[in-house]
């Protein structure tokens, strides 16, 4: 049997010859050691910290104190950052709202201040007097031509009196509406200027995006790193109350918004609903324009009642600067800003019912 030797793998002359490898200094070893260590703690975010620096003392006071980052490795902290973005999305949303509300929650629509009722109630009135003068001459004639006798109640002779009130209604009818526009704006002015310091809220053209129990929700915001407010704000408290505050007013907002033009198409469809008392068959239109109106008032006034009165409870927990001087009046704050939101909120699904349910404000005749 033939016997292999054992392979091994050809290698050149010119590598057996070359010189072993020269050792390595230990003080080379030691500085690349250094610097990789110090590259990793750069990297890492950590610095080394020398023996005799210590790390500040972090105040637990109301006052302004500097909060341990605790930054990750080059995303930083998401979390901090996430909540000062939260923050200040709530406090737009909140100004937003606000600025909504601006001069159009706690006073009605003025008619003869109204840009939109200065161009179409001339021509609701071009409507209304052709058919007045129509109905004016139709009763002329069952005057002159019904006999005497007086068979029913509602003769032509009758009727002639309503007649005249339901005319005299439709034209002076914007100068009603507007009359008792301009004694819900009076009584509310009377209200909070007497109430209400006039440092703490604005005139009745910015209510109430100019003060009051909303205050708070203008100027606040949570940002540990910018000096806005009081320092050491419950961020938990802000967040949640504030998103509260946002929804409610938004929807404050749309109901708001709802009622303004309700109050707009009544006074533009006035001259019609009012000329309708003219007949007994048709004098329940002037009754629930009456009652939808007075409703609608009804509840600007006691959104100011309501205003009024978390108004004066906050007075107590806003500085000099009008901002809260502590956590306790910021988380006061911002629970009065929420539930008069809230209370602002349910009042018109309250007050609208339970004024349409009463008897009409004019004598209806069967």
């Amino acid at each position: 049997m033939a016997t292999l030797t054992r392979l091994r793998p050809p290698v050149p002359e010119a590598l057996l010859r070359l010189p072993s490898p020269a050792p390595v200094a230990p003080a080379a070893l030691l500085l690349l050691a250094m610097a990789l260590g110090g590259l990793g703690l750069t990297v890492l975010g950590r610095p080394p910290i020398t023996p005799e620096a210590r790390p500040p003392a972090t105040l637990i006071e109301t006052g302004a104190a500097v909060l341990p980052r605790g930054d990750l490795p080059i995303v930083g902290d998401p979390i901090r950052d996430l909540t000062i973005w939260w923050s200040n999305r709530l406090t737009d949303a909140n100004r937003a709202g606000l600025e909504g509300l601006r001069g159009r929650t706690l006073t009605p629509i003025d008619p003869l201040a109204d840009e939109v009722v200065e161009t179409l109630y001339g021509k609701i009135l071009l409507i209304t007097i052709p058919l007045l003068t129509l109905g004016g001459m139709i009763l002329g004639y069952l005057i002159m031509t019904s006999r005497t006798t007086g068979e029913s109640a509602y003769t032509a002779r009758a009727v002639t009196p309503r007649f005249v009130v339901g005319a005299t209604l439709s034209i002076l009818g914007i100068f009603l509406a507007s009359v008792l526009a301009q004694f819900v704006i009076a009584t509310n002015l009377a209200l909070v200027g007497v109430s209400i310091p006039r440092n703490a809220v604005g005139g009745a053209e910015a209510w109430p995006a100019s003060g009051g129990v909303f205050q708070v929700l203008q100027k606040a915001s949570f940002d540990p790193r910018v000096g806005e407010g009081p320092n050491n704000w419950n961020d938990g408290a802000w967040l949640s109350a504030g998103l509260a505050a946002t929804v409610l007013m938004t929807l404050l907002q749309m109901v708001n918004a709802a009622l303004s033009a309700v109050e707009r198409l009544l006074i533009l469809v006035a001259p019609l609903c009012l000329a309708a008392y003219a007949l007994p068959a048709t004098q329940r239109i002037t009754n629930g324009w009456l009652k939808v109106l007075l409703a609608i008032l009804l509840v600007r006034f006691a959104w100011t009642i309501v205003f009024v009165l978390f108004s004066l409870e906050a007075l107590g927990h806003i500085g000099p600067d009008g901002n809260p001087p502590t956590v306790g009046d910021t988380n006061a704050l911002l629970g009065l800003a929420t539930g008069c939101a809230l209370l602002m909120l349910v009042l018109p699904f309250a007050l609208v019912p339970a004024a349409l349910s009463g008897p009409g404000p004019l004598r209806r005749e069967p």
